[in-house]
């Protein structure tokens, strides 16, 4: 049995040390430095944090709506302010058993859920920012609308935050989108500056 054993190790190291096999091989080579610099942009867009105008914040928080002047935002989440402006919308009208979820704050930003009556309505603000390979920065505040199937998407920057908002369909079998691009919009103008620093 030990000569089986010897001679199968032997066999196995003889085959390791062939041309195009074990450390030899080109192929299984330690990649160089520019490599692995390829390696980690192909892996997608590099995040940053922005730079947060808070000054321009505090000022839209001051002409926020007259019907919001003495409301406060109760957030669940981490302790304190978000990192980013909070932007919620105005005058919705909602009933009882669609009573919005509290804006939950996270480590970079928040979010919060409003249940209107075609589509669920959910408001991300994000102080980590993501651009895109030669996406020029005063790009990010155009809104851009993306449809999907049974929901859509809105994007766009406001006082070096990334915001996106998303809208999921409450009628996934609908003939029509729930939402077209200009009442994603007018949604989106509706918010106002309902918390900052």
């Amino acid at each position: 049995m030990r000569v089986l054993l010897l001679v199968g190790a032997i066999a196995l190291a003889a085959a390791c040390t062939d041309e195009g096999a074990g450390p030899t091989d080109p192929s299984q080579a330690t990649a160089t430095p520019a490599d692995q610099q390829a390696q980690v942009a192909s892996a997608g867009p590099q995040a940053t944090n922005a730079e947060i105008n808070w000054d321009a914040a505090r000022a839209d928080f001051a002409k926020r709506p007259a019907d919001q002047q003495n409301a406060t935002v109760q957030a669940a989440g981490q302790e304190g302010p978000a990192p980013v402006p909070m932007l919620l919308p105005s005058g919705i009208v909602q009933t009882q058993s669609d009573r919005p979820v509290p804006p939950v704050v996270t480590k970079d930003g928040y979010f919060a859920t409003y249940h209107l009556a075609k589509y669920d309505a959910i408001v991300n603000g994000s102080q980590r920012s993501y651009a895109a390979a030669g996406q020029a920065q005063g790009n990010k505040e155009e809104m851009k609308f993306t449809p999907g199937e049974a929901s859509a998407q809105l994007s766009f920057s406001r006082y070096g935050a990334d915001y996106l908002i998303e809208f999921e369909c409450r009628e996934a079998d609908g003939a029509d989108s729930c939402i077209t691009e200009p009442e994603a919009k007018e949604f989106a103008d509706s918010l106002f500056v309902a918390q900052t620093r």
